[in-house]
């Protein structure tokens, strides 16, 4: 569709500039006379978003989240809210979808629909709940749902990096260091005893030939590495990939409990702010589903949602996944079915599974050393081995003579 840069002014004399989408000029200038506005300017004009800069993070769209919500109670008009941040923020990705943004709520399209047209930024959740806030009239405190909700995540990220650090660090430094080992050292000690005609021991030969394999083919074997690497992220980003990456974590005995409860944590996050903001259970859960990010949530809501539009009990249906609803949050549910306190038994029970999640992230680098030790002992022990048995080899060698 066109867009028309215009200036114009408003019945109060203030200066009203932007771009507008209309099928032809003449559309423009109606819908801009419908505003009451006095058009002074109107020529068509394409823009072009400055796409190739950095995506928005999770934390930008915070950001302008809670910036939004203080301009909205401060009862600035959402366009003017909208393009005041377009002109403050840093990001010229983000600047050029506020842009689109406030041109499509000056061309009287809804802020929703607005959003709905960034995906890549915008999920169904966040959407749906706009859709509530422009629904009921209560936008900035739906702003500031999504504001608590994002930034519960960005929380969570960050203690999972920080808890990440150490292990990630110690295996960095054990490979980097058994590669120095395989370049340097192995292929030494190796050509002293070939050239003397000692026998090597098996643990040696095998290490000997891992050695030879990196001086030969290091440089292809990386290239290969970095594709496979690529191609896998390429892969889990599909849905049978998420299926098969989220089979094999829950699996896991550290990270297995730690995704389960914070994937808990987030279903009940998103179904109390739902169900506070007025939305019916069906749509609530069709929401979450879209949003979620989880295969196995996804067909088991898909599921549970056909059952409730039947007229089945909520934690009846959702009691047939207990691999993803634990019985507390069953429990919860039927309390909440006998009570009609959904909303408030889902925010308790939500507590609950964040403060859990919140724990167990931040004794992960404890529960990781354990497996650290294992591997590298177990690395070591065996390179230790592969050095010590020929050289006592070579002791008895020069002993017989």
């Amino acid at each position: 569709m066109p867009k028309f840069e215009f200036k114009a002014f408003t019945r109060e004399g203030k200066l009203k500039e932007g771009i507008i989408s209309a099928e032809s000029k003449e559309s423009a200038l109606k819908i801009l006379q419908e505003q009451e506005l006095l058009v002074s300017y109107l020529a068509e004009k394409k823009l072009k978003p400055a796409y190739f800069f950095r995506k928005p993070k999770i934390k930008d769209l915070y950001i302008f989240t809670r910036q939004l919500s203080y301009l909205i109670k401060a009862k600035t008009p959402l366009d003017e809210s909208v393009k005041s941040l377009s002109e403050t923020t840093t990001n010229p990705y983000l600047r050029s979808i506020l842009i689109e943004i406030y041109n499509d709520l000056v061309s009287g399209i809804s802020f929703s629909h607005s959003l709905s047209r960034f995906p890549d930024l915008f999920n169904n959740y966040y959407v749906g709940m706009i859709k509530i806030g422009e629904s009921v009239g209560g936008l900035d405190e739906i702003l500031d749902y999504l504001a608590s909700h994002l930034n519960n995540q960005i929380r969570f990220r960050n203690r999972i990096l920080q808890a990440s650090i150490y292990p990630a660090l110690v295996l960095l430094i054990f490979v980097l260091v058994m590669i120095a080992l395989f370049y340097f050292v192995i292929p030494q000690i190796t050509k002293m005893f070939v050239e003397n005609n000692i026998p090597l021991p098996l643990v040696t030969k095998i290490f000997q030939a891992i050695s030879d394999f990196i001086l030969k083919f290091g440089i292809f074997a990386l290239i290969i590495f970095i594709a496979f690497v690529y191609y896998l992220v390429q892969y889990l980003k599909t849905r049978e990939g998420k299926l098969v990456l989220f089979n094999v974590v829950n699996n896991l005995p550290i990270f297995g409990p730690l995704l389960k409860n914070l994937y808990s944590a987030q279903f009940l996050e998103s179904l109390y702010y739902l169900i506070q903001g007025g939305v019916p259970i069906i749509e609530s859960l069709e929401i979450i589903k879209s949003s979620i990010a989880h295969p196995i949530y996804e067909s088991a809501l898909e599921f549970i949602i056909e059952d409730v539009k039947r007229g089945k009990p909520l934690s009846e249906s959702m009691s047939q996944f207990p691999e993803i609803f634990p019985s507390l949050i069953i429990e919860g549910m039927k309390t909440a079915e006998k009570t009609g306190q959904l909303a408030e038994i889902t925010f308790t029970v939500f507590n609950f599974y964040n403060e859990t999640a919140e724990n167990q992230v931040a004794n992960l680098g404890e529960s990781l050393q354990p497996v650290l030790i294992i591997i590298m002992g177990a690395g070591l022990g065996l390179l230790e081995a592969s050095l010590l048995i020929p050289l006592l080899n070579l002791t008895k060698y020069v002993q017989s003579f």
